[in-house]
């Protein structure tokens, strides 16, 4: 490793990869920890070594950057994923050296996606090579008909070894997944904020642009997938909120990529105002409006609690002197009005605003605004939670609803079997007479007696007093209905269920479907009207629950990687589409469409015709054109000749009749 402080390119190259291979050749059939330390050991004193800046020399700054990019190669290699290895890099990242921190910082935020693109590429050219020859217009012979079902047999082998499906188990090692480097960092507080102090002290001249918004992205990434406290972040990253920043794209991105539940709304609402003054006006242009909003409003989504109520009621809020406070309810107003801008872009995303709103917080709007689905839930109290509020669970959820379902399922039974049972008892009655008891001899007495002694005890019920009052309350003709409930009423029931009553996996599949069958009921304004008409038409609500097992888990796309907390700027970008004209606009296009088409102006020089016509006599006097131009003329002479004298003719003719 020594050698890398050699300045041949060539040299460096042929030693970075000989140290690379034969760390892999060591690692190859299992990981070799007492050679990985002491090489890990010696590439962290390097590391290491350059954290005094002024003592640092080229030479070291080189070679530490060297050992970063190894490693760096290693673990894209899937040879080094331990921590030790993150460790390092951690490190690194933290260097004063500008080539070592931004080499270790592009590791952290874009390594999964490289080592996804090299597994779907050795994917491709696996597959590539599995190809079958046919011999479809050639002579079949035996020896390329081996030759072909081979190919058939290795092609299927490697479409078998592609299906997840299909894989065989290699033990623990083989079965374990990869964490997102980020995610394993032992201590992301410590390196975050120092970090940002290197980035706030460092002055204009310190850093370049790209690798500050390289920094920023480092540790806005940090704070969103860790959930980080740094309150000195959100001043800091105001000073680049400005319709004329560059890359402001991307640095609404790190914004709200630094935002999550945990972050104080006092700080959220100081850049909120920073976007609306910013690109959010009608100074700005279209695309700015609606890049503002889409920000706005993932910022929103990351931060719910900046939307409650009662965020600035609060007696503490009020006497700081260095809090944020807004209008909240103006605000959110003032940005569903953009919903009917007549820019397109910013129309949509005045639309995602309100339909946003409608979701979380519907009383914020006013009621022409809210739709259906905001009108159901804003008829149900949806609000989102104040900050540091949280929904704590008791008890199981949905056990009130599976007691619901149960009762009504009961009750349905029952008054649709009450007719049925007379007709029951009328065939037990004549199967009884018609069936004549036979002589039982001794041995079938004794058998009988000892399967008697062989029968399980009762099962004593755990909840007897439950069954007895539920039983009371069937035959009191009662069912369980929650809407005339309570809240605490129904707290109590679903705490006594859960308590005393043993679940089973068709209970919680149940009571899975119940909870997501009362959400969606939640969000339909018509779900009450079904159910009044439901029990006017059938004497009872009871919906049968369907058996379909569709799992509504979140899942991947295929080769897609997924990282909390990170933000594509690609989707708080603008609508590409065309901008919709004004009255005036589509008059004065059509008057400039005609004023062109009268003119017939044509783009380039001039014609061939027209500089033909320009040509020297004396240069195209014996020409064929010219030539072929005279006979003509002498023809079209002779021909009118022709037709006047036969006109005259004619003439003579007509007088002398």
């Amino acid at each position: 490793v020594s050698r890398c402080r050699s300045r041949s390119n060539n040299y460096v190259k042929k030693i970075h990869r000989h140290i690379v291979n034969d760390i892999r050749n060591v690692n190859k059939n299992g990981q070799n920890q007492q050679i990985n330390r002491k090489i890990q050991s010696f590439m962290h004193k390097i590391i290491a070594g350059v954290q005094d800046k002024s003592s640092t020399s080229f030479a070291n700054e080189v070679a530490a950057r060297r050992c970063v990019e190894m490693i760096v190669e290693l673990y894209r290699r899937n040879v080094w994923t331990d921590e030790r290895t993150i460790h390092i890099l951690a490190s690194a990242a933290a260097s004063p050296c500008a080539s070592v921190m931004t080499r270790a910082c592009r590791f952290f935020l874009g390594i999964e996606e490289k080592m996804d693109m090299d597994a779907s590429r050795r994917k491709e050219e696996e597959m590539a090579g599995a190809t079958v020859n046919l011999h479809l217009h050639s002579k079949k012979t035996k020896a390329r008909q081996r030759q072909t079902e081979k190919q058939i047999k290795n092609r299927k082998d490697k479409l078998n070894k592609a299906d997840p499906l299909m894989e065989e188990d290699h033990g623990v090692e083989h079965s374990r997944k990869l964490y997102p480097a980020i995610e394993m960092l032992n201590d992301p507080q410590g390196l975050a904020e120092t970090v940002f102090k290197r980035l706030k002290a460092s002055g204009h001249s310190a850093y370049a642009f790209e690798v500050k918004l390289l920094l920023i992205n480092f540790i806005t990434r940090l704070v969103g997938n860790h959930e980080l406290l740094i309150l000195p972040l959100y001043p800091f990253l105001q000073k680049y909120l400005a319709g004329h920043q560059r890359d402001v794209t991307a640095i609404l991105a790190y914004v709200v990529q630094a935002c999550h539940e945990y972050v104080p709304p006092d700080e959220v609402n100081g850049l909120l105002k920073a976007i609306a003054h910013n690109f959010i006006t009608e100074r700005c242009t279209g695309e700015q409006m609606a890049v503002g909003i889409n920000a706005v409003r993932a910022i929103c989504a990351r931060v719910p609690s900046v939307l409650a109520d009662d965020n600035n009621t609060d007696d503490l809020t009020s006497t700081a002197t260095t809090s944020t406070t807004m209008d909240v309810e103006g605000f959110v107003r003032d940005m569903a009005g953009y919903a009917k801008h007549r820019d397109r872009s910013v129309m949509i995303a005045g639309k995602s605003w309100v339909n946003f709103i409608r979701e979380v917080h519907p009383s914020l709007l006013q009621g022409r605004d809210r739709g259906e689905v905001g009108s159901a839930l804003y008829r149900n109290g949806e609000k989102p939670l104040r900050y540091g509020e949280k929904n704590v669970a008791h008890g199981v959820e949905g056990a009130d609803l599976l007691l619901e379902y149960e009762a009504k399922k009961g009750a349905a039974k029952e008054a649709g079997s009450d007719e049925g049972d007379e007709w029951e008892e009328h065939e037990e009655h004549s199967d009884d007479d018609g069936i004549q008891e036979e002589p039982m001899n001794d041995e079938a007495v004794e058998e009988e007696s000892e399967e008697d002694d062989e029968k399980a005890p009762k099962l004593v019920d755990m909840d007897e007093e439950g069954n007895d009052d539920d039983n009371d309350s069937e035959n009191g003709e009662s069912t369980i209905d929650l809407s005339k409930l309570s809240k605490e009423e129904r707290h109590k029931l679903k705490m006594e269920a859960s308590s005393t009553r043993i679940f089973t996996t068709s209970d919680f599949e149940k009571m899975r479907k119940l909870v997501a069958r009362e959400k969606i009921e939640r969000r339909d304004p018509r779900a009450i009207a079904r159910k009044k008409r439901a029990m006017a038409r059938t004497g009872t609500d009871f919906e049968v629950l369907s058996d379909d097992s569709d799992d509504d888990f979140d899942s991947d796309e295929e080769g897609g990687i997924r990282i909390a907390g990170a933000v594509n700027p690609g989707d708080i970008m603008a609508m590409a589409k065309k901008k919709r004209m004004n009255k005036a606009e589509r008059l004065e296009r059509v008057i400039a469409g005609r004023e062109k088409f009268e003119a017939k102006h044509r783009e380039g020089g001039s014609t061939n015709t027209e500089k033909k016509r320009k040509k020297n006599f004396v240069m195209q006097q014996f020409s064929y054109e010219a030539r072929s131009k005279q006979n003509q003329k002498t023809t079209s002479k002779n021909t009118k000749s022709k037709k006047r004298a036969m006109s005259r003719d004619n003439k003579k003719r007509r007088r002398k009749f």
